[in-house]
Parts: structure tokens; sequence; C-alpha cells
């Protein structure tokens, strides 16, 4: 071995942490500031595209000083464009159309249980039985999930929100199978140049399908606050946290990235608590008894799967 400098594990470690904490927190974000775009920007097909679009744009505009030009093979460009599939006309189109009838914090829970997801279908990929640990886990995060969307209460209201919470475990689902398959790319490619181009491609396959929706939108009746959660979910959503996430991905097991998410039901219900209270965030928010047991059950069975270790 020469004698070039290697970065101290500790610094790594500390760095990777800040990483996780700025991905929680720009997370608590995209769930409170997100929610207005979606609530009134029209049609979320036409709202995942124009994020996508100034998305695009920004990426982009990083390429060739802050993101390397792309230097793919052949197959791993076919790798990017089902990437981009994944990611932009299912998990975005799906979040977003579920943000527009559910309320933040559900959303959040909701995303706490991508660890669980991840272990669940790492374990199915290697073909190895998940211990009854797991299952337990599975089981406890789930009832958490049913708990908090009061499936006893029927009414109008209410089953809005149930509707919007079935539009984001979808793309939870999706969120899962991206997060496994991106990790094996950034193991021989570069994750600034997977996520812009992923990206961009899914930008592209969007167009057809959401491209008119755009053009036919009133722009003039979009309010203020609509706006800012746009540039919110296309600057910090769609380009800082996926930057972070593929990073981290490349240093750490999909997993150990995942444990991001436990952190944001309870700041994203913080965040939304207090721009509630200042008005600019409109509605009832669903931070009830209901919503804290059963957030408390999703992150005891998400703990529970993350530290029960491998399957065997």
């Amino acid at each position: 071995m020469g004698n070039e400098a290697r970065t101290p594990p500790t610094i790594v470690r500390g760095g990777t942490y800040a990483a996780m904490a700025l991905h929680v927190t720009f997370a608590a974000g995209t769930y409170v500031i997100g929610k207005p775009a979606a609530a009134h920007f029209g049609d979320p097909a036409a709202l995942t595209l124009a994020r996508s679009l100034l998305a695009s744009v920004l990426c982009l505009a990083l390429t060739g000083w802050a993101v390397p030009v792309p230097k793919f093979s052949g197959r791993e460009w076919l790798e990017i464009a089902g990437l981009g599939l994944l990611l932009v006309p299912l998990n975005q189109y799906l979040f977003l159309r579920g943000l527009r009838t559910t309320v933040p914090s559900h959303a959040a829970l909701i995303y706490a249980m991508t660890p669980a997801g991840v272990m669940l279908l790492i374990a199915a990929l290697e073909r190895r039985r998940p211990p009854a640990a797991w299952l337990v886990g599975v089981t406890l995060a789930l009832g958490g999930v049913v708990l908090v969307l009061e499936p006893w209460r029927d009414e109008e209201a209410l089953r809005a929100v149930r509707e919007g919470d079935f539009c984001i475990l979808l793309g939870l689902v999706i969120w899962v199978v991206y997060t496994v398959w991106v990790k094996r790319l950034t193991r021989t490619a570069d994750p600034r140049t997977v996520t812009v181009w992923t990206l961009v491609l899914g930008t592209a396959m969007l167009v057809p399908f959401a491209g008119s929706s755009l053009l036919a939108t009133d722009f003039d009746a979009i309010p203020r606050q609509a706006w800012g959660g746009l540039l919110w979910l296309a600057a910090i959503t769609s380009t800082a946290m996926m930057l972070l996430w593929n990073g981290m991905l490349r240093r750490l097991e999909p997993v150990q990235v995942a444990v991001c998410a436990n952190a944001q039901p309870a700041a994203t219900a913080a965040l939304a608590a207090s721009l509630s209270a200042a008005g600019w965030l409109q509605g009832e928010q669903h931070l009830g008894l209901a919503y804290w047991g059963g957030t408390a059950l999703v992150v005891a069975g998400v703990v529970l799967v993350q530290f029960r270790g491998a399957p065997r």
C-alpha cells in the first residue's frame, strides 16, 4: 500500500450523520411545504411534470462542474431509464396525488416504513426467509398505519385522506424498489450522475402524458404558497435530497440509509403543527392520539426489523 491520505473513519461517520440529519429536515419540509402545491396546483400530473422539469434544468446546470459528465455503458443507460420510470412518472406522481388529499404527517408516517420495506425486498431477492421478529415488526408497523387511518370512522373528510394515504403507500412500494436498485448501480457509477440522468430521463418519459395538462394549467389561479411548494419540491426534494440519498447509498447499505425515515414522522408533525398555528398550513392536521399511537407502533415495528439483523 502507498502513503496516500485516507479520510479518518470518524470524519466519514460525522459527515454521514450530518447528511442524514439534513435529509430528515428536508423531508419534513417536503411533506409540509409541498402540501399547498399538491392541493392548489390542479392536476397532480401537471405538478409532477413542472417539478421534474425545474429540477432537471437545475441538475443539468450542475453537470460538468459539480456533477460529472455521464460515462455510462449501454446496460447502465437502460438501468437509468428504468430508474427514471420508477422515480418520476410513478413515485413522484403517486406522492403528489396522495399529498393532495392526505395530510403531511400521514405521508411522513407511511414513508417511515421504508427501512422495513427495503429489508424485506432484499431478503426476497436473496431468497432468504425473514426471521419471525421481522414479521412481528412489519405487523406492528402496519397496525400503526391502520390506527392512523381510523377505518372505523366513516366520515367524508377521512375517506379523502385515506384515498391519499393509499396513493402514498403505493408510492412507497415504488420507492423501496428504487432504493434497492439504485444501490446496486451506484457501486460502479457516480451517484451524482445517476441522480441527474435518472431525473432527466424520467421527466422525458412523463412529457407525453402530462405535457398537455401542464400547458392547460391556469397559472394565475395558483397561490403564492403553492409556488413556494413547487420550488421546494424541485430544488430541495428532487435535487438536493436525491443527491444526498444516492450519495449515502454509495457509502452505506440501503437499510442504513433508510433509517432517515424513522425520524420523519415526529419532525413533520412538529413542523406541520407550527405552520398550522401560524396560519400557513390550512385544514385539520389529524395530530391526535390516533396519530401518535400509530406513530409509536410504526417506529417500534421498523426498529424491531432493523435491529434484528440480517435474515438467516
